[in-house]
């Protein structure tokens, strides 16, 4: 069999298919009638509601007060009590370092203030004395001078071991490190024995210990298209849904617009905001969240659906354009068309202006469509049966014109029948 009669073959079976489906498969939701034909409607209420358009966005969770907590100290850790996921209070210890060295310098400065304290007791009491010696003219007054100088000097010496002490407790101290905030532990970054590096006296930034935020509150990063970006506003109120809550809704607020776009696979976008309550702790950090703005709100407006609506103009509406329109509505069990006047419009509903009341039934033509497609489909099987037919006349008329060996007339007459018209000639 060839490629042609197998396509033409096809054709038929599918045209055969086709029909049974029309005839015996679409009766009820299609709007053909097996037995006249008749067209069907599927009919809509006109109703009066909220009208809505709400700008949609996908974005990421973030915490708003994230920390990278870091010794100033360095050295070996020595308890590090803290894991990830674990709810924190400010100054609560987060890990603790090895203090034997800084623990002996402490040591040794308190000691060294003592000794200040006590050279400069020794050292007023030695003045003292020597005063009353002056007094009574016993000694000169360079002696008395210098033992003045040695109160001075012992008083020097007390400043600066206090001043090393304090030092040294400071050391002391930062060999633990605490937490600076109330909030949930992220991540940990270190274990227990590993050697760390000073957050202030290294130049690369020092070791990282843990990350720490608080999750009481969070944003969410998402970006609008700049088509929309021009209808939110700072301060408006935005509907949160997590990928892992499909049925939970969280409550937020935009709290700033980006100034600039980002373009990500040829698409304009800015990115918007929106700060969220999470007391409950649902949302954790990263994960996947949509947002949808509420633009336009309007309650008790007429509505009619989209579906039943045909441009007067013969164009499609604009969104949020208004517009003339033919509807079909059904008056005494027919319909009739109509025109009316729309407003503000989405993808679904449309605002009606004039020309429809509240409780109007308004209907679609169901058998339109299918005919179109059926007519579409006849074409089709036209087109390919004529294809045949002109491929088959073709190859007989060119076979036609050719000319056969055995028809082929002789240019020269054969001599029988030569002498055939002598002998009738005479």
């Amino acid at each position: 069999m060839s490629l042609k009669s197998k396509i033409i073959i096809g054709v038929i079976v599918l045209a055969g298919a086709s029909v049974l489906f029309f005839k015996y498969g679409t009766n009820a939701s299609t709007g053909y009638d097996s037995a006249g034909g008749e067209t069907r409607y599927k009919e809509y209420i006109v109703r009066r509601g909220m009208f809505k358009i709400d700008v949609s966005a996908t974005g990421l969770v973030k915490p708003i007060d994230r920390v990278e907590i870091k010794s100033k100290a360095s050295g070996r850790i020595d308890f590090l009590p803290i894991e990830e996921g674990d709810i924190v209070r400010k100054n609560d210890i987060i890990c603790r370092l090895d203090k034997t060295d800084v623990q002996a310098d402490f040591d040794q400065r308190r000691a060294d203030l003592d000794i200040a304290e006590a050279e400069l007791k020794q050292a007023e009491n030695n003045f003292a004395r020597r005063q009353k010696l002056f007094e009574k003219k016993l000694i000169s007054r360079e002696e008395l001078d210098n033992s003045d100088l040695s109160v001075a000097q012992a008083k020097g010496k007390l400043v600066r071991s206090r001043v090393a002490l304090d030092q040294a407790q400071v050391r002391l101290d930062e060999t633990e490190v605490r937490s600076p905030l109330d909030g949930i532990m992220l991540k940990k970054f270190v274990e227990v024995g590993q050697i760390i590096s000073s957050g202030i006296n290294n130049v690369s930034g020092g070791t990282a210990i843990a990350a720490l935020a608080n999750m009481s509150r969070v944003h969410i990063e998402a970006g609008i298209d700049e088509i929309d970006v021009g209808k939110v506003r700072i301060g408006q109120e935005a509907r949160v849904v997590a990928e892992a809550y499909p049925h939970k809704k969280f409550s937020g607020q935009i709290i700033r617009i980006a100034p600039e776009a980002t373009l990500s696979q040829n698409v304009t976008q800015f990115n918007v905001i929106v700060e969220v309550e999470n007391e409950s702790g649902l949302l954790k950090s990263g994960m996947n969240a949509s947002v949808e703005i509420t633009i336009i709100e309007e309650n008790d407006m007429l509505l009619a659906p989209m579906l039943a609506l045909n441009s007067s103009s013969g164009r499609p509406q604009a969104r949020g354009e208004r517009n003339s329109r033919h509807v079909l509505v059904k008056e005494n069990g027919e319909f009739v068309e109509r025109e009316i006047k729309v407003g503000r419009s989405d993808f679904k509903d449309a605002i009606v202006i004039s020309g429809l009341q509240e409780g109007d039934t308004i209907g679609v033509a169901m058998r339109s469509r299918l005919k179109d497609a059926n007519d579409r489909l006849e074409q089709r099987i036209k087109k390919s049966r004529s294809f045949g037919a002109n491929t088959s006349k073709s190859s007989k008329s060119s076979k036609s014109s050719k000319p056969s060996k055995t028809s082929k007339p002789s240019k020269k007459p054969s001599k029988k029948s030569s002498k055939a018209k002598q002998g009738a000639g005479k």
